[in-house]
């Protein structure tokens, strides 16, 4: 069997969240993924040197960091610790989002690039400029706007803190902490957390595929076997 989940929509996700075997086999399948991917990036060891300061070299560590912060969300959620996971996303995304910057702009003499070997910090502003210029208004409003909801797991919102809030008492109206009881935990919460890393999962591996560090004809034989009703090319 394989996990439908990788193609699921979040409605349908959201509202089948006692579709355990499903999931079981959906966080199975996502750590064999990264694990793979990972093995294709631990080639890269001893082969650069502290102070090189390539494009190469940036997106090979800001990729091992996605990657490893994308298998702890699923060690987490195999632990239904959801809270750590939802502030992971945001994150991931601005690793990954950098890793194209400075693919963009390796043909070029980027400033982008200097200015992170110099320990400066780049927003996320300017990746979104870069959309802007290269890809239109639609896509860039598109990003601004995934940007804008991932930043809701990043700060304390009231939607995602309630998300580990389950109903009880009086007219099922009372707040009742998640943290109290692991039987508190709702399965629609870990549903939709799943939902939102095998998004993540996928972006990881599209920014894998356009930036071509690795060998991707050979991943995409590993992903067509593994992932159920995507094909990968």
């Amino acid at each position: 069997m394989k996990s439908n989940l990788w193609t699921q929509t979040f409605d349908k996700v959201k509202n089948n969240p006692y579709d355990y075997k499903n999931q079981e086999l959906f966080l199975k399948e996502a750590l064999s993924i990264l694990d793979e991917v990972f093995k294709h990036y631990d080639k890269f060891q001893l082969k650069f040197h502290l102070d090189k300061r390539s494009v190469e070299k940036a997106i090979w560590m800001l990729h091992l960091d996605a990657l490893d912060s994308l298998r702890d969300c699923i060690a987490l959620l195999e632990k239904k610790k959801h809270r750590i996971a939802g502030k992971l996303f945001r994150d991931i995304t601005e690793v990954l989002d950098l890793a194209i910057l400075f693919w963009w702009e390796r043909d070029k003499d980027s400033p982008y690039l200097e200015k992170w070997y110099n320990n400066e910090i780049i927003q996320h502003e300017e990746f979104r400029k870069q959309i802007k210029k290269t890809k239109g208004i639609p896509i860039f409003e598109e990003s601004r706007c995934i940007y804008k909801s991932l930043s809701m797991w990043t700060h304390p919102t009231y939607f995602v803190l309630k998300n580990s809030y389950s109903l009880g008492g009086k007219n099922a109206k009372m707040l009742i902490y998640d943290g109290h009881s692991e039987l508190l935990i709702l399965p629609q919460t870990i549903s939709q957390y799943m939902w939102k890393i095998k998004d993540l999962i996928l972006y990881f591996l599209d920014n894998v595929k356009r930036i071509g560090l690795i060998d991707w004809g050979e991943l995409t034989i590993f992903l067509n076997k593994t992932i159920r009703g995507l094909k990968f090319v």
